[in-house]
């Protein structure tokens, strides 16, 4: 069969994809040692190996960048077609990336989720306010076991005994703070919420005595000093609360009431609604453990607002 120079063009070019497909590997782009990447996201991997990855890796890794909170949904075979590159290509390049293989790449963007990392993990399907309602009711459930298990009537006396109470948060868990103050001020004097916008809080905590309270949120996604802080007020004289979701596995010695909230949600977002539920209930038990106290308060407090006329009524 002869040969015509448009056959010859054709296998010219399909042996110049192949060789992109192929291109030798004699030095890693990054270390191939998995433990040495520990903590190490995809999208840094990315990034800083972008510039020196093959024609068809780059391909892959563009497709990546601009996609990769989708990359939990994909396995190497659907990313192979979606960027129009072999198979071999699409594994070569997560092993040079630092991965034993793509499923741990995959299943490292599906651990974010978990952590917190706000992950599109699929667009809404027809049902999604069926399944997110669902979901709320699960994490309700759960919210009201936990608060089964608390030694509630022991953590009451501790907060009307206590001559202050400081609620701690931060990031997310800052509104939670900020809504549990205004339920407890209706309750009680003396309710305080640190640290202070653009302050620290050594000032604060440390004049924490024996007849104060202390309630710390400790979502996830939290800041490195925040478990420094738990131990340190795992030795303060004070009272401590701590409210927090599952994610927090280590809690200090010396934190005498412990009160777990889930966070799921079918969205990319955590979910707070268990979280403001807990307080309302929370509020509440204090309320009817010091009922004349509590009544009296929430008097004053009605007071002062007709007194300053503060409040629309509802008009």
């Amino acid at each position: 069969m002869t040969r015509t120079p448009r056959d010859d063009a054709t296998q010219a070019m399909l042996d110049g994809s192949r060789s992109l497909d192929t291109a030798p590997l004699s030095t890693p782009l990054v270390s191939t040692q998995v433990e040495r990447m520990a903590g190490v996201s995809l999208h840094q991997r990315l990034t800083r190996s972008l510039e020196q990855l093959t024609p068809n890796e780059q391909r892959i890794a563009r497709f990546l960048l601009a996609h990769q909170d989708e990359l939990a949904l994909y396995n190497a075979a659907e990313l192979s077609r979606l960027t129009n590159v072999s198979k071999a290509t699409v594994s070569r390049l997560f092993r040079r990336l630092g991965y034993r293989d793509f499923r741990e790449a995959r299943d490292q963007a599906r651990s974010l989720r978990q952590a917190g990392v706000p992950v599109a993990l699929a667009a809404p399907t027809t049902d999604h306010h069926q399944r997110h309602y669902e979901q709320e009711c699960r994490n309700l459930r759960q919210a009201l076991a936990a608060l089964d298990m608390l030694d509630i009537d022991a953590l009451c006396r501790a907060l009307i005994a206590a001559g202050g109470i400081q609620i701690i948060g931060f990031r997310n868990a800052y509104p939670l703070a900020l809504h549990l103050r205004q339920q407890l001020l209706q309750l009680r004097a003396h309710v305080g919420v640190l640290p202070q916008p653009g302050q620290s809080l050594g000032e604060e905590v440390a004049r924490l005595t024996a007849s104060d309270a202390v309630i710390v949120f400790a979502m996830r996604r939290r800041p490195k000093e925040l478990a420094r802080l738990l131990e340190w007020l795992g030795q303060a004289p004070c009272t401590v609360m701590l409210i927090c979701d599952d994610s927090l596995t280590y809690i200090p010695a010396g934190i005498e009431h412990v009160l777990r909230c889930p966070l799921d949600s079918i969205s990319a977002f955590d979910s707070y609604a268990a979280a403001m539920s807990q307080i309302n209930l929370l509020a509440t038990r204090l309320l009817h453990h010091d009922l004349v106290g509590g009544r009296s308060q929430i008097r004053r407090v009605t007071d002062t607002f007709e007194t300053l006329d503060e409040l629309s009524g509802g008009k």
